[in-house]
């Protein structure tokens, strides 16, 4: 008998859901278990739509914006403001 290709991934995915028990997912579809292993290995090899999907997301996923020159240098840092105070205080003009 010939599956089709969603046959055998549905197959497949019984398989790996049951812990890769290609023999007794053999024996419920009536197919040998080296059937049902090249279709598991198939099956893993072939990224799926979700898997490509995510994939796909993953890589145009809008990037934090990057903060300008002029920002960065605009930046107060709280150290170095700290820093500043302690200095005009000891000299009186604060």
């Amino acid at each position: 008998m010939n599956y089709n290709e969603s046959q055998q991934k549905e197959i497949a995915q019984y398989a790996i859901d049951h812990d890769n028990n290609n023999k007794a997912t053999g024996e419920k579809y009536g197919i040998s278990y080296q059937q049902v292993a090249a279709w598991v290995r198939k099956y893993k090899k072939t990224p799926t739509k979700a898997k490509k999907a995510s994939a796909t997301k993953k890589t145009t996923q809008k990037k934090a914006p990057q903060a300008s020159t002029l920002d960065v240098l605009n930046r107060k840092d709280p150290v170095l403001e700290a820093q500043l105070q302690e200095v005009k205080k000891r000299l009186g003009l604060i």
